[in-house]
């Protein structure tokens, strides 16, 4: 340690301490009290008896942190850091901060630059592994967090954070089965690590390898029962993403719980220290381990409930400002549903700011959303609390995020309320869990009034489907069966929901239906080998040729809409359907048979099914979809009556006119509006119209 590390305490003899050392004294035992306001108090007093002492920076940033004075934790880091650039503790925790702020760039610099002196341990490691994820260094990323685990010893938190990221670095690389050895592997070290149970069950059923999914839903039920039992939050939160469980389960209270397990850490990730951060190391005159202690995690209410002062709901010209929160405006499957909507909102009466955390691609989608807003603001390089910082200053009365638990996710922007008014929309089939946003924009049939319990926020129903669509989007002529890979001849099903979606009851339901026509194919969009081998072995398990599965490539938008029209009849996934893929297939007159359960993803595909006019094409459980497919396979002029009206509903039917959904959207936003307004609070508003 460098001499500003270190105090020689009072002896005997009378020698005085060094300046601040009563003051940080005193700091850290409120700190181990929990008192970081009294804590940073005496900690700056240190600091400003010894301005050039590392320690008092270092555990001032630290108490700063726990108070969620992210500025200033960075500011007190980054004077630790300076005037000891020998410390390994002060190194770690600037690159934590700056992690916390999005400037991975920067953090990666800072730990790089520890004095080479000083060893690299495991912590260090670690850290470095996370920023070189962040930027997209996947190689390199696996190759510190490899070293970070060789290094770590006995260091179970460290162990549990660098195999949790490594997970995530290998499902960013596509290696589901390696990816769910990492989560399983936390899970042996942290039984109560619910996050990884929930991944490592996710990319079995992305590898369709059933075996390990019952042993991986053995392991998450185990999990989650041993959690709800624990009065304590768990300890470890780390990569909690209630998204895992809704292709798992159609429970949707066991959702809530999930979503507000896990809100109630995502709002707080970038405002509080990481409780499974590793302590800094310490000598023995001086501890710092007290200002390091994970606090006590505070529940999602108390953060809605102190917000800064909101901007005002109505613009002085009586317009109100609408704010869009997503990282997916440009050609992304949420930006090709909204994009009609988004350029039919009344410039009379409102005006769209859209808050753009991904890349501009420079395509059409991309063009047609900027010239539909009235503002676009670039903020990928923005931390949470200056993105809120930005939203209020913008003064958006209505501020929608279109993400919920869904890679970019922005919930800790809402957690600091920058809006009077938050709604969830699209992006996310499930609820948030949290206080801090007041609506989801449903429907009748995704959010029946009945199911107000399943969510924390209130439930908002558009009167016919809540999800938009694009009239002008492509219907490109149909590719030929040849042209596709399939038999002129053959009936062919279909279902083109990615391989996670599909589980081993719904697949065997699949073959069953396949099996009823000698001249049947089940047409399958599962682009890995081995993936295909496996549900081949399956077919063949449940009776049907492993021959009658064809397997179709990721194609571009374009042609795979090009080759839609080859399908007879579209068989929907369950408990997850189709969002996206169901109303594609639509869109090009496939009928799809979709089963509806109890939870939001189940019901998305009935919804948009009531909504095109054929409500006979959904199913309440699995031996009435069995016997309606086999049905329709068998009776092809009910078939071919039904795929007339699914084309005709292309242009009669609300589900693809985006104007009529616009107005229906901005008479919904009225409503809640006119509420705010009246001093009322938010409140279940049924559909009207």
């Amino acid at each position: 340690m460098s001499k500003h590390s270190a105090h020689t305490p009072t002896s005997s003899a009378g020698r005085k301490p060094p300046p601040g050392d009563a003051q940080w004294r005193r700091g850290v035992e409120l700190a181990r009290q929990g008192d970081h306001r009294g804590a940073v108090a005496q900690f700056q007093a240190a600091t400003r008896a010894a301005p050039r002492d590392s320690l008092y920076w270092l555990n001032l940033a630290s108490s700063q942190r726990k108070l969620d004075q992210e500025a200033a934790a960075l500011v007190s880091a980054r004077q630790a850091y300076q005037f000891d650039p020998g410390s390994a503790p002060a190194c770690h925790i600037l690159a934590e901060l700056l992690r916390v702020h999005g400037r991975h760039a920067e953090a990666l610099a800072v730990l790089d630059g520890l004095d080479p002196r000083v060893e690299r341990d495991a912590n260090w490691h670690m850290l470095r592994g996370i920023e070189l994820f962040e930027l997209n260094r996947l190689d390199e990323a696996m190759q510190s967090l490899l070293s970070a685990l060789a290094e770590s010893g006995g260091d179970n938190v460290v162990r549990v954070r660098s195999l949790t990221q490594l997970g995530h670095c290998l499902t960013t690389a596509r290696r589901h089965q390696e990816a769910g050895e990492c989560y399983r592997t936390v899970l042996d070290l942290d039984p109560e690590a619910i996050g990884a149970a929930m991944y490592a069950a996710h990319h079995s059923a992305w590898t369709c390898d059933w075996p390990e999914l019952d042993r991986d839903l053995d392991r998450l039920t185990r999990c989650i029962a041993t959690v709800r039992a624990t009065p304590a939050e768990p300890r470890n939160l780390d990569g909690l993403s209630p998204f895992c469980l809704l292709t798992l389960t159609d429970d949707p209270e066991l959702m809530r719980w999930a979503a507000e397990l896990a809100c109630g850490r995502a709002a707080r990730r970038d405002r509080l220290a990481a409780p499974d951060a590793a302590p800094p190391s310490t000598d023995a005159t001086r501890s710092v381990k007290a200002a390091h202690t994970p606090p006590q995690q505070e529940p999602a209410a108390d953060l809605a409930a102190r917000p800064a002062t909101l901007p005002p709901l109505l613009r002085p010209d009586g317009r109100l400002r609408i704010g869009m929160l997503s990282s997916d405006f440009h050609h992304h499957a949420t930006a090709m549903l909204i994009v009609e909507a988004l350029e039919h909102i009344d410039r009379s009466r409102y005006e769209l700011y859209l808050y753009s955390g991904g890349r501009d691609d420079g395509s059409a989608l991309r063009q047609r959303l900027a010239a539909a807003a009235t503002a676009v603001r670039e903020v990928a390089g923005m931390d949470n609390e200056q993105l809120a910082r930005l939203i209020r200053d913008d003064q958006i009365g209505v501020l929608f995020d279109l993400k919920g638990f869904t890679q970019g996710s922005k919930t800790g922007v809402l957690a600091r309320r920058p809006a009077p008014l938050q709604v969830a929309w699209l992006g996310y089939p499930g609820t948030c869990g949290a206080d801090f946003v007041d609506y989801i924009v449903g429907d009748p049939v995704v959010t029946p009034l009945g199911a107000q319990a399943d969510f924390s926020e209130h439930i908002a129903q558009m009167p016919h489907c809540y999800q938009p669509n694009d009239s002008q989007r492509a219907c490109p002529p149909a590719l030929s069966r040849a042209e596709c890979g399939l038999p002129d001849k053959a009936f062919v099903f279909a279902s083109f929901n990615q391989s996670y979606k599909i589980l081993p009851e719904v697949f065997a339901a699949w073959c069953h239906i396949t099996a009823s026509r000698d001249d049947a194919l089940l047409w399958l969009m599962v682009p890995e080998a081995a993936t295909q081998a496996r549900l081949r072995a399956a077919a063949a398990g449940y009776g049907l040729a492993p021959e009658r599965l064809v397997f179709a490539p990721f194609l571009p938008i374009g042609k795979h809409r090009a080759r839609l029209p080859n399908v007879d009849l579209a068989l929907d996934t369950f408990p997850c359907g189709g969002h996206t893929t169901a109303s594609d297939a639509l869109w090009a007159g496939v009928p799809v048979l979709a089963l509806q359960g109890q939870a939001f993803a189940s019901r998305v595909a009935a919804s948009l099914l009531h909504t095109l006019g054929v409500p006979e094409l959904v199913c309440t459980d699995l031996d009435q979809y069995i016997e309606r497919a086999i049905d329709l396979a068998t009776h092809p002029e009910e078939l071919g009556s039904l795929r007339q009206r699914v084309q005709a509903g292309r242009s009669s039917s609300p589900l693809f006119n985006g104007a009529a959904f616009a107005a229906d959207l901005c008479r919904l936003l009225d409503r809640m509006v006119e509420r705010q307004l009246a001093g009322l609070p938010p409140t279940a508003l049924p559909a009207q119209g």
